[in-house]
């Protein structure tokens, strides 16, 4: 029955992502937006305050780091500031939900996006539980969208990112420094 719903779900999903309507942006609820550190923090050129360091990896020149999602699954990640919030692609959420991280009431409904031919697509919104970055920062109820293209790359962009002070990249230690508060 579970996997019945989920496939009626895609369906419609993908349906949906032919219709071209007005955009308009979607919706992110920031009542759950807080963050809880995990593990060590420092003082450092950020000035006071918890950092939190996270090894990324590179290639390509794109910045991956290591993302556990809802506490049994890890995958890596691009760090995408250029994106407004978290995105899968529609086989890693069939992927996942045929693991158990992804449930039924995980799924939300949909969002409209504008991608970068300027087309708007409509897309699935599931909710993840929790998004631990690098093993230290916990973020509780990641809205992430899930693109009908299989092979789109697993995003963690501002719906992230925004719910840290701020953050920068260092390049020569391969780290991106959070800052909590």
């Amino acid at each position: 029955m579970r996997a019945f719903v989920f496939c009626c779900f895609l369906a419609i999903l993908l349906i949906g992502c032919k219709k071209k309507e007005k955009y308009a942006p979607p919706y992110f609820d920031t009542s759950n937006a807080n963050i809880e550190q995990v593990g060590n923090s420092q003082e450092n050129e950020m000035g006071s305050g918890d950092i939190v360091a996270v090894p990324f990896i590179e290639s390509g020149g794109v910045k991956y780091i290591e993302v556990e999602l809802n506490r049994t699954f890890t995958v890596r990640m691009i760090l995408d500031s250029g994106c407004f919030g978290a995105l899968i692609s529609v086989a890693e959420a069939q992927h996942l939900y045929a693991k158990g991280v992804l449930t039924d009431e995980d799924f939300v409904g949909k969002s409209k996006s504008m991608i970068a031919d300027g087309s708007i697509v409509e897309n699935m919104v599931v909710n993840l539980r929790e998004v631990i970055i690098g093993g230290k920062i916990i973020c509780p109820n990641v809205q992430a969208t899930v693109s009908s293209n299989a092979l789109a790359p697993l995003l963690l962009g501002n719906e992230v990112l925004n719910r840290t002070a701020s953050y920068t990249v260092d390049n020569q230690n391969k780290t991106i420094k959070f800052k909590l508060n």
